[in-house]
């Protein structure tokens, strides 16, 4: 069995893990309170940054804190009902082109994400995908901001990606990963056919030195 394995954010769609739960908080924070949420993010955003390129695994649990209180149901339940009018046009037409592709190959399509189930499942069901995803801690319906595993970012995306691919009969040599970042290094190395797409600059000089193939996805 063959698969093809996807990051999502920055790869398969124009996202990343922070405009999830900005997307619900304009739509259940009054005017003033989401722009004065807005402007907290925007204060940090240099701080996030910095965090991120240093350590992605840091910034990822950092800003999921943001989801602590949340209402788990309401926001699983909303992520569901408005993934028509916010994730899916978001997608690229050249990612979809090339998912869809690989399935009519019988290839089996799996995502590899750091962003989080609730939001990435309608969009895997939507495309037929297994998804391998981060989640998040609850506890008396709410999400606590903790996150109930490990990052899914670096290494411990190839890392999922190998004990899916042992549990499934996944031949590693023949499969094909997909990745926009440095970060996806680990999990490209993994398979025989290594694509970056519209990489980051340390990636594209990995992909160079290394030979894989590197696409400009629109």
């Amino acid at each position: 069995m063959v698969a093809a394995f996807f990051d999502v954010d920055g790869t398969l769609t124009r996202t990343n893990v922070i405009v999830p739960l900005a997307w619900y908080q304009r739509a259940h924070l009054s005017r003033w309170r989401y722009r004065f949420w807005l402007t907290g993010i925007l204060m940090r955003a240099p701080f996030y940054w910095l965090i991120d390129r240093f350590d992605r695994a840091a910034f990822v649990r950092l800003f999921y804190r943001r989801y602590a209180g949340l209402p788990v149901e309401q926001v699983r339940r909303w992520h569901r009902e408005h993934f028509t009018t916010t994730l899916l046009p978001l997608i690229r037409q050249d990612a979809l082109t090339c998912v869809r592709r690989h399935q009519e190959q019988g290839h089996r399509i799996v995502f590899v994400t750091g962003n989080l189930d609730f939001v990435l499942s309608p969009l895997a069901e939507w495309l037929g995908a297994d998804l391998l995803a981060a989640s998040l801690e609850e506890r008396d319906g709410l999400f606590t901001g903790r996150l109930a595993s490990s990052p899914m970012v670096g290494k411990a995306k190839a890392e999922a990606a190998l004990r899916y691919a042992q549990r499934h009969g996944i031949v590693l040599r023949e499969s094909y990963a997909y990745g926009d970042s440095i970060s996806d290094a680990f999990l490209l190395a993994l398979v025989g056919h290594p694509i970056a797409v519209n990489p980051d600059r340390p990636l594209r000089r990995l992909a160079c030195r290394n030979g894989w193939r590197i696409v400009a996805w629109r």
